[in-house]
């Protein structure tokens, strides 16, 4: 891929198969710019971790699994696989930390991590949160005073989680509502990833698990961050990720699902319509009038822009006229970004935080509450366990984080 000028210098750390599957698909596209090719998948399976890498070797043009390996996979931790637990893929993490730190460190300076997951599994959902714990916290558990480069200060976190498709099985439910309190807390309730992007796979997906369904989802998770990059790389009204995390951290409101509508024809509709229709297109159950941050993307064909039939003032005025009439009063910005081309297809996304989470969380909370009691406090075979205060810690936590986006 075609290095390019930028200005954040993204990486993205996938973990699990889930995550691979999503990360894998950046690599259909000629360019990734602000990504280029810093992208590392990562797994405790080494089956599973074959799956990615033979997704890879087909869109990289290597013959040889070994260069996939050197260059964009790592399998981590000693246990074969996380058995759909999350505390052992965080184990698993735990024990490789160096390792994964020297190969996220190959790919230099970077100004913010994407991390991918399914929140459904054992090892992205156990893995993740803890490694963006650990780079939050200077890597303390490497217990080296050096661990920490004096780049990784300053790097923001995103975070991409997804969510297990409604009809799994309760353990996936367990696993992801667990996930969603460790990527947004800490063990000590600080925050953890300066941004949660959430999609769910029953939203997202009308045909609810028929085959072939994982390539619609992951393509528009790709859709919607290609969008959100795009916002900080290009000249006129930028947004870039510092203006994504600040205030909503501030309100203690940094969870976020994309909202995206493409190729609406910009010399037919009105801005105000077009931002209707990419706020049906939410990633996940929620009311857009519980939105307490808001950011507006639109990306036009440069003639468009050249030709003034799309300004930067009539995307502002648009935003504030939508937010007006959903009656939302809300922290964020609005972005014209260009695009290649000279057709009329214009791209919409909303980036809508601070929603009240309740909607997506009655989709497994009693899954959730069913399993509790089974798998906290006991012992599993081969594995590590999950305490009882863990987990009290983990609820606690999420609970008071719901609570005060639900006011």
């Amino acid at each position: 891929m075609a290095q390019t000028d930028t200005f954040t210098r993204w990486s993205v750390i996938a973990s699990g198969e889930g995550g691979g599957r999503i990360a894998s698909q950046f690599f259909d596209r000629t360019e990734n710019p602000g990504i280029d090719d810093r992208i590392l998948v990562m797994n405790t399976n080494r089956a599973d971790l074959r799956n990615t890498i033979d997704r890879l070797k087909s869109k990289l043009g290597a013959t040889e699994e070994e260069d996939v390996i050197e260059s964009h996979a790592l399998e981590f931790g000693s246990q074969q696989g996380a058995g759909n637990f999350f505390p052992n893929g965080e184990a698993c993490a735990r024990e490789d930390l160096d390792r994964i730190v020297n190969r996220i460190t190959e790919f230099g300076t970077t100004d913010a991590f994407m991390h991918v997951a399914t929140l459904g599994g054992g090892t992205g959902n156990g893995s993740i949160p803890y490694v963006v714990d650990q780079f939050k916290d200077g890597l303390s558990d490497l217990n080296e005073d050096n661990a920490a480069e004096e780049w990784m200060d300053s790097v923001i976190h995103a975070t991409v989680g997804v969510w297990p498709y409604y009809y799994e099985q309760p353990q996936r439910h367990f696993n992801a509502v667990c996930g969603l309190s460790r990527l947004l807390r800490t063990d000590d309730d600080e925050q953890n990833a300066d941004m949660v992007l959430l999609a769910s796979n029953s939203h997202l997906d009308d045909e609810n698990g028929a085959a072939g369904q994982y390539d619609s989802i992951n393509e528009a998770i790709i859709t919607a961050v290609d969008l959100m990059i795009g916002a900080g790389r290009e000249t006129r009204s930028v947004i870039d990720i510092k203006d994504y995390v600040t205030i909503p951290s501030q309100m203690d409101a940094y969870h976020f699902t994309p909202a995206v509508a493409t190729d609406l024809n910009g010399s037919i509709y009105e801005l105000e319509y077009m931002l209707d229709q990419a706020a049906e297109g939410a990633f996940v159950p929620m009311d857009v009038e519980t939105t307490t941050a808001a950011y507006a993307i639109v990306r036009a064909p440069e003639r468009m822009i050249d030709e003034g039939e799309i300004t930067e003032p009539e995307v502002y005025e648009a935003f504030r006229e939508w937010t007006g009439k959903n009656d939302i009063n809300v922290a964020g910005q609005a972005s014209l970004t260009p695009k290649r081309g000279r057709g009329s297809d214009v791209d919409v996304l909303l980036l809508l935080g601070g929603f009240d989470l309740n909607p997506l969380l009655d989709h497994s909370w009693d899954d959730f509450e069913m399993l509790s009691d089974s798998l906290a406090g006991r012992s599993r075979s081969g594995g590590v366990d999950l305490t009882t205060a863990q987990l009290d810690r983990i609820v606690d936590n999420l609970e008071s984080y719901v609570e005060r986006n639900a006011e």
